[in-house]
């Protein structure tokens, strides 16, 4: 470590930061920690899963129940996360080519959506469409945790994407609901991931 409190595995972002901030962050504990803000998009995608699908797919009792507990996690990770914030551990340097890694995967993303539920609706199984977009979502962080060293987005990524498959497979299967019930079901696995993940502050490479 060298005198002004950095060191050599700090990423140069970091470094840059007045003394007191980089402490913080480098300890995990600043709340503008881009693991935050990058969650919180997250947690705000699983509960657009949640409350876009579902009317009339389920039962009303079984909806309620699934929204307040979306809810529910998804207060508990804004409480983790930025209320009372756990120390997440110091932020690993990013991969070189990170942010064309980040904006590839989301272009990739908006693109297999698109091609995909027209590929859907063409086949006549438009029931399929809002659990492939849950494949989507959940394949585009897969590529985040190599682009900033967080393992975390691997397990989202995974969850997610299984969720969202066994949903597109039942609805070509079956039909409905289950296309929305595997959007719903991959929200809530979307926010009981990142929950998880905040309650337990694990370091960036736990």
């Amino acid at each position: 470590m060298s005198t002004d409190g950095t060191t050599a595995q700090e990423p140069a972002w970091l470094q840059r930061l007045p003394a007191a901030q980089r402490r913080s962050m480098a300890a995990g504990r600043h709340r503008a920690d881009p693991r935050r803000i990058g969650s919180m998009i997250a947690v705000i995608g699983g509960l657009v899963f949640v409350f876009s699908s579902g009317d009339g797919a389920l039962p009303l009792p079984w909806l309620l129940a699934a929204r307040i507990v979306a809810v529910a996690l998804a207060a508990l990770c804004v409480w983790c996360l930025l209320v009372a914030p756990r120390a997440l551990g110091a932020p690993a340097t990013p991969h070189r080519f990170a942010w064309l890694l980040y904006l590839g995967s989301v272009a990739a993303m908006l693109g297999a959506i698109a091609l995909g539920r027209a590929l859907l609706v063409s086949a006549g199984a438009a029931q399929a469409g809002p659990s492939w977009i849950a494949v989507c979502v959940g394949l585009h962080f897969i590529p985040f945790a190599l682009a900033f060293g967080e393992r975390m987005l691997t397990r989202l990524g995974l969850t997610v994407t299984v969720a969202g498959v066994a949903g597109v497979v039942l609805a070509l299967v079956i039909g409905e609901p289950w296309g929305e019930l595997g959007a719903i079901v991959a929200g809530l696995a979307q926010l009981t991931t990142l929950a998880v993940w905040a309650v337990r502050a694990r370091p960036t490479h736990a």
